[in-house]
């Protein structure tokens, strides 16, 4: 994608619903790779807006084309495990579905948004799976892995896998990985939250 392209897309606000058909003029542009820049919410509209909350593994990844109103683009889907219900009613099985992957020597990118691999262990904060061209609320706001330490300790970390040392970091900018800002809060991991203790304060 040329950077002019690129500076044409818009950006996507908390409260926008960016559908399929939406993506789907990109892809009709020929764009393999899409650009989006998301406002991060405040912790309780995250919750809020969210048809459902889940901690989950990933069992299986797998891309596929599929034609949608006459264009034709690749989908990521992720069937995960659901561990517990935080909130909501998922429907079983669980698989996400998003725009994006690869598919052969084929790939489409969506720039910035987390990419999923099995094993992982998250809290996710769901919405418009199957509706939307990424299925998490506020896009990558909406994914928090769970870190499994040598040590034992167990902790959440925002999508760029920062420690979240508590949920009013919610609303600020996501970070690059590779910082100097990142790995000093790298060495915070100590005082992150809990799974136990982010699961309490989303209820």
């Amino acid at each position: 994608m040329t950077s002019a392209l690129a500076a044409t897309l818009p950006r996507v606000a908390l409260r926008r619903q960016f559908t399929l058909l939406s993506c789907l003029v990109f892809i009709a542009l020929s764009a393999h790779v899409l650009a989006t820049t998301v406002v991060p919410p405040d912790f309780a509209t995250l919750v809020n807006e969210s048809d459902y909350i889940v901690h989950t593994v990933v069992k299986s990844v797998k891309s596929e084309w599929r034609e949608r109103q006459g264009h034709r683009a690749i989908f990521t889907l992720v069937e995960v495990e659901v561990l517990e219900v935080i909130n909501g009613t998922p429907p079983q099985p669980l698989v996400l579905e998003m725009l994006g992957g690869r598919v052969g020597s084929e790939e489409m990118v969506v720039q910035g948004m987390p990419k999923f691999v099995v094993g992982q262990e998250d809290i996710l904060f769901v919405r418009g799976n199957g509706r939307q061209f990424y299925p998490l609320t506020a896009a990558m706001h909406g994914r928090y892995p769970v870190v499994r330490e040598n040590g034992g300790r167990v902790h959440i970390a925002r999508s760029n896998h920062v420690p979240l040392k508590n949920t009013a970091e919610i609303k600020l900018p996501l970070a690059e990985d590779g910082t100097a800002g990142v790995k000093r809060e790298m060495q915070a991991s100590s005082v992150a939250l809990s799974p136990d203790d982010f699961t309490r304060q989303i209820r």
